[in-house]
Formats: C-alpha cells, structure tokens, sequence
C-alpha cells in the first residue's frame, strides 16, 4: 500500500479503535501496518510458539488483516490467561494481508502452508486440547485451517468467513444505507462500513493475485474434518449475521448471538464484563 493509504489506516486505528492502536503500540508493532516484503524465510515473522508446558494449546490468527500485519497477541492473550489459566500459544501472523492465500515466501498457496506450519507447531507442543480461534478475517482462517490441522475446537468471533461473500457488494451498500446504526450508534456505523470496504478491498485484491476463489472453497476446507465451532456474531449487525446465519445448518457449529452492533463484538462483550466468563464457560466444556 501507498504511504498515504497507510497513514489514513494508521489515522483511523488511532482514532476510532484506540484499544488495538495502543496495544499494537505497547507490542512495537504498529509499523507492522505496512506490511513485509515477500520472501520471508524466518518463521519467527509469522509463528510465535509459546511452549509453556499445558495440556491446552491455543492457536490465535491475526484479525482485520486488512488493517495491520502484526502478531494477534494483543487480541486474546490476557483474556486467553484469565479464562483458560496455564495454556500454550501459537500466534499466526498474515504478513501479506491477504487473507492467508499468499505464503509467506510469497506464492499463492498460503491456506495450504499455513495449514502445515500449525500442524508442525502443535505436534511440537503435544497438548492434549487443541483450540484455534480468531475475529474477523482470523475467524475465516482458523475456520479453514482447521480442516487440516489437528484442532479440537474453534472459537470465532464474527468471521469473515467466507471473505468473497462479506465483501460483497450487497454488504458494501447495506454498511453505507445503514443510517439506523448511524443515528443510534456511529461509531458502530463507521466501523462496520469500514470492516465492510476493507474487506471488499482485500477480495479484489486477491483476486487480481490469485484469481476468483471458489465460493464454497472456504466451507469445503472446513467440512474435510468439521472440527466442533463456536461462532459468536453481533445479532444487531446485519452483515455479520447474514453471514453467520449461513452456516447455521452445519451441526459442527454452534451460533451464539450478542446484543451488539459493532464488528468487532469483543469490545462490546469486553464493556459487559462477559468475555471472560463466556471464554471460561466454553473452554470448560471442552476438557
């Protein structure tokens, strides 16, 4: 991206989610928004493993690609800790923002390698529990890798999942007439319209690299193992509902709604003191 693109991204980050600029920022990893060049050899640039010794392994892939390269610790490390107690961790990065179809050395078969990389990690750290979970465009990644990689169960907060159909442009033009959200909530107005426009970007984007992915690409990567999902969406956001509405006649997944209007529903969960506990609650019931 250009510099001036990056900027206004590091403008509106600052401005209209100032939890993740901050935390981006305490993790030096704010200039990470540019993003690397391809080629990348060095493991450490996209997996972090943590071998902490526990019988529960946590996979976390980076969100909102679309906005930022960097690791996704700050997304779920303390809230991980604090529901889960002693885990191990595996942070997965997508360095090229391109929804992990792009390998970090730079060819085009990135969902496939990143599959290997996680599966090598985990058999590194022999935990019993295996849990992939991520928000956003992570939730789309740890949704697929997990037809591969040896996962238990997934946790996924408003995935993109798949990215052609959120980025549509029926989403796009419900996000820009939304005007019920923008008078009720604007901030969740501006968000979601951005989310939505990012994620339209990144699908085009692809598809000039890649081609046009299949639609039922996605899901057909899931269902090889069909690993037991939580799929938390913000019920009063049409675009992430619709999408999560759409996998609702899969029995490996379960859908749990949250009275939110914004994207990134965490934060709303986070202001209800609910996070925590749900995390708690449904990593509990997979021991």
């Amino acid at each position: 991206m250009s510099r001036f693109i990056n900027s206004g991204i590091r403008f509106f980050v600052r401005r209209f989610m100032p939890g993740i600029a901050t935390a981006l920022e305490e993790e030096n990893q704010f200039e990470s928004i540019e993003g690397p060049e391809p080629g990348i050899q060095d493991s450490s640039r996209y997996l972090d493993v943590e071998d902490n010794g526990a019988d529960t392994t946590i996979v976390a892939f980076a969100g909102m690609a679309i906005l930022y390269a960097a690791m996704p610790k700050f997304e779920f490390r303390k809230l991980l800790q604090e529901a889960g107690g002693h885990c191990n961790f595996v942070f997965v990065r997508d360095l090229y923002r391109s929804s992990y179809r792009l390998a970090p050395d730079g060819s085009g078969d990135g969902i496939a390698f990143y599959e290997r990389a996680v599966t090598r990690a985990l058999a590194q750290l022999g935990a019993i529990h295996n849990i992939a979970i991520g928000m956003s465009g992570g939730g789309e990644a740890a949704i697929r890798i997990s037809g591969a990689a040896p996962i238990h169960h997934v946790i996924v907060f408003n995935p993109a999942f798949p990215l052609e159909a959120y980025g549509s442009l029926r989403n796009v033009l419900h996000a820009v007439l939304n005007f019920r959200t923008l008078a009720c909530e604007p901030g969740a107005y501006i968000e979601v319209l951005f989310v939505t426009l990012g994620s339209y970007f990144l699908w085009k984007r692809n598809s000039r690299l890649f081609g046009r992915e299949d639609l039922e690409r996605p899901l057909q990567d899931y269902l090889r193992r069909a690993a037991p999902a939580t799929l938390v969406y913000s019920e009063h956001c049409r675009t992430d509902a619709r999408q999560a509405f759409s996998l609702k006649d899969i029995p490996s997944i379960a859908l749990v709604p949250v009275r939110s209007r914004r994207h990134n529903c965490l934060a709303d969960m986070k202001k209800e003191g609910q996070v925590v506990s749900f995390l708690r609650k449904v990593m509990s019931g997979l021991k």
